[in-house]
């Protein structure tokens, strides 16, 4: 139940404000500057009610020594006398809001639950930014092989510009990670970060999550709801997986690059955003472009700077750097002793082909972490399953990158198109019938979308 002061010289005042909340909130009171601090400093309140005539120390100077020793502490003043010098200072000084007297017992109320809400809501703030901050740690960014410093050198230079970038990489690379380091190190690091997966959302809730919408704009529309451009304002608003966005989302999107306003859903009123846009996507949106699956206007509009994230296979130095940083930061949170693996399993884990990048190796580092966590030492035999199997499985040799998977010999006669066209449909084929014919099943197992694998099983006329 939170937590109310109730600070006037009136007992008439005091007990009436007691009368009206104490229902809803344990209730203190003071008569005077004194009792108040007496009272702050023992209890964790939430909320003060202060009138601003008090005989001795006035409200305001009250106010003044609150606000410094607790400066996330809402403060309400109270006061017979609405002339303006009085409010205007209150809310200069830092109060919330200000009533006066005699009370409207449920504008008083309203006005209470506002500021309890709106604190409520600046602490949930803060505890996702800790979380960010801890999922999210852009000091700590990992790696000294050259691909992945020159990666990083660019996104440094691009962040003091104010241009869109457009950031590839495989699933796991890091990209949002990346696009986290590119907007703290930028002018607009004090505005928010808003981040849009494209990938998670269905097509039908995209254009209101992106825009918002109004009241009544469809069924269950009970309020208006800003979307994710409002949510930006002058902050950084990040696409990740922007290639699994559907052709008539892209181009709504599109408009609003080129003309930065948008409408709310249901709405008629122009509004306007100037985010910058940061995007990412594991695939290669040049090719889709000429494939007709991504608009190529909107490609480049995205690609000003385009920054590739090399995949862990091709920064394999990074690799022990990598198992060290996971350790420590998961090892205290999940109470292991283990501190580091023997050399056979290191010399695995550095020759792996790592499919799922940065993203696997840290997963591997906490189920090792959970499993075998007791142990200063993580051995060989206690790596997953995929770490023991011959090079098919995924390994390469060491020094050296995996291998891809050889390919049958093509058919005499075909062109080169031809050839992989017939390949194509045998993968694609194989992999339906090991998924039972279920489509999203097969996209999965081939690494793509279930929308991609459809439009290559109609252009490949399976």
């Amino acid at each position: 139940m939170p937590k109310l002061l109730i600070v006037d010289d009136e007992l008439g005042s005091r007990e009436a404000l007691r009368v009206i909340f104490s229902r809803e909130y344990t209730v203190f009171s003071a008569s005077t500057g004194e009792e108040a601090q007496a009272v702050l400093s023992r209890e964790q309140v939430d909320l003060v009610l202060l009138d601003v005539v008090m005989p001795g120390r006035s409200g305001l100077d009250l106010l003044r020594q609150t606000h410094a020793d607790y400066p996330d502490l809402p403060v309400i003043m109270v006061s017979a006398s609405t002339a303006i010098p009085p409010v205007v200072e209150a809310i200069r000084q830092g109060a919330v809001d200000f009533v006066g007297k005699p009370f409207d017992v449920e504008n008083i109320r309203h006005v209470v639950r506002r500021a309890l809400e709106t604190k409520r809501l600046h602490r949930q703030v803060a505890v996702l930014e800790t979380e960010l901050s801890v999922a999210f740690p852009t000091q700590e960014i990992v790696g000294r092989s050259p691909a992945f410093v020159a990666a990083i050198d660019q996104l440094r230079q691009a962040a003091a510009a104010d241009a869109t970038v457009l950031i590839q990489g495989e699933s796991g690379t890091g990209k949002e990670l990346a696009a986290r380091l590119l907007h703290a190190q930028s002018p607009r690091r004090d505005e928010p970060f808003v981040a849009v997966h494209c990938a998670a959302l269905p097509e039908n809730l995209l254009e209101s999550e992106l825009f918002g919408y109004e009241k009544g704009a469809f069924t269950n529309a009970d309020r208006q709801k800003p979307g994710r451009f409002e949510l930006a304002g002058s902050g950084t608003l990040f696409f990740d997986e922007i290639g699994e966005m559907s052709v008539a989302m892209q181009v709504k999107l599109l408009r609003v690059l080129q003309e930065r306003e948008f409408m709310r859903v249901g709405g008629t009123r122009l509004l306007h955003t100037n985010a910058r846009i940061i995007a990412a996507t594991a695939r290669d949106l040049r090719r889709d472009a000429a494939e007709g699956l991504f608009r190529e206007d909107l490609f480049y509009r995205l690609n000003v700077v385009r920054i590739l994230l090399p995949p862990l296979r091709e920064r394999r130095d990074d690799i022990p750097l990598l198992l060290a940083h996971f350790m420590g930061q998961l090892g205290p949170v999940l109470h292991a002793a283990a501190r580091g693996f023997d050399a056979d399993a290191l010399h695995r884990l550095c020759t792996y082909a790592w499919p799922g990048n940065v993203r696997e190796l840290r997963n591997v580092v906490e189920r090792m972490l959970v499993l075998h966590g007791r142990t200063p030492v993580i051995s060989a035999s206690q790596l997953p399953e995929e770490f023991h199997a011959g090079p098919a499985c995924g390994h390469a040799a060491e020094g050296e990158p995996a291998a891809p998977a050889a390919l049958p010999p093509p058919a005499e006669g075909l062109t080169l198109e031809e050839a992989v066209s017939a390949y194509e449909g045998q993968l694609i084929a194989d992999a339906l019938s090991k998924a039972g014919g279920v489509l999203t099943r097969a996209a999965e197992s081939l690494g793509t979308t279930r929308r991609i694998l459809r439009y290559k099983m109609e252009k490949l006329g399976l």
